[in-house]
């Protein structure tokens, strides 16, 4: 496996719950699983350092393009309904994927709106679930109370980019200006790499046309997001953002408790995701819960702080693993 080289990862298709499903997958033949969920505008591809170590730590490795994304299918909507983009049918598919793959079990890793879905795998599918890393995105229990998008632009004016990507204009720009975007987007969390994205009506308002990419990524890895979303386009990811009702209504009356281990990585330097404060609410709903927060590090902790991530997450590991096997063990005498 060369992070380099996305042909040197072993690519996978299988049909789930309605669609072509594009995932990697390596490591077949260890006992325990790992599944990990990327965020928006990522693809398995953001695992690119992650898979390699995992592996090499004795895990399966699972690592798909989610629904909307990459080489998985984007139902249109319309004349799709929305719902095939709420979190619940999201995680349908990974339950549908383990079941075709012969997984009873799993620990979920996930960033960005891959956070979102793994936490929602301990509401939806708790049975299928050994345990839950999130990298950025803090657990937020389903809500008694419907708010729409703009009412949480108001409130967490950060995301006021989430309103904008709700509106078609937004398919539209991003769809023309792919290897602009990207540059844009995957930079690190050093000062002189920094810049000022939305303007307010425009994803790349405050862009200059000859922006240099980020040291943080290399010329393949810009030119491997580009070739996938020339190919598929924004429609299917951009799906996310426009399913607040739908969730709500998937989650009414569901578990709010999680009662999984859980490792939830806070990235100091990122502006995207939501404060501290409702990190810090997440001990009334997660009964084993362990908060790390990583150092000049962006929103993509993945690639800008590589190491440290490994050092965290390998720890967390070791100690799921150990009472993964030691259920079996006990199974296994009883």
């Amino acid at each position: 496996m060369d992070p380099q080289d996305p042909n040197s990862f072993r690519h996978r298709f299988s049909f789930v719950n309605g669609i072509i499903y594009h995932y990697v997958d390596q490591g077949e033949g260890h006992d325990n699983a790992i599944i990990l969920c990327h965020g928006f505008p990522d693809l398995w591809y953001g695992w690119r350092y992650q898979i390699p170590f995992l592996v090499s730590k004795g895990y399966r490795v699972i690592a798909p393009d989610l629904r909307g994304f990459g080489q998985t299918e984007s139902p249109h909507c319309p004349p799709n309904d929305i719902h095939q983009y709420g979190f619940k049918n999201i995680c349908k598919d990974l339950s549908e994927l383990m079941n075709q793959l012969n997984l009873k079990k799993a620990i979920f890793m996930g960033h960005d709106w891959g956070g979102v879905v793994v936490w929602r795998m301990c509401i939806h599918y708790p049975e299928k679930v050994h345990a839950v890393i999130s990298l950025n995105i803090p657990y937020i229990p389903p809500n008694e109370h419907y708010l729409n998008i703009e009412s949480i632009a108001e409130l967490l004016p950060n995301l006021q980019y989430q309103v904008y990507f709700t509106h078609p204009k937004a398919e539209i720009e991003l769809d023309k200006n792919l290897e602009l975007l990207f540059k844009a987007l995957f930079r690190s969390s050093k000062k002189e790499d920094r810049i000022k994205v939305f303007d307010g009506n425009s994803m790349l308002g405050n862009v200059p046309s000859n922006l240099e990419k980020s040291p943080m990524i290399t010329n393949k890895e810009l030119d491997y997001y580009v070739s996938q979303y020339k190919a598929r386009g924004f429609h299917g990811g951009l799906n996310f953002y426009k399913t607040r009702k739908v969730n709500f209504q998937d989650e009414k009356g569901a578990r709010k408790q999680i009662l999984h281990p859980a490792l939830m990585v806070k990235a100091d330097e990122d502006t995207l995701t939501p404060s501290l404060m409702v990190i810090s609410n997440m001990e009334k709903y997660c009964k084993d819960l362990t908060v790390v927060n990583i150092t000049n590090c962006s929103h993509w902790v993945m690639i800008e702080q590589t190491q440290k991530l490994h050092e965290i997450i390998g720890p967390f590991l070791d100690n799921i693993s150990q009472k993964i096997n030691a259920e079996k063990t006990f199974k296994a005498k009883f």
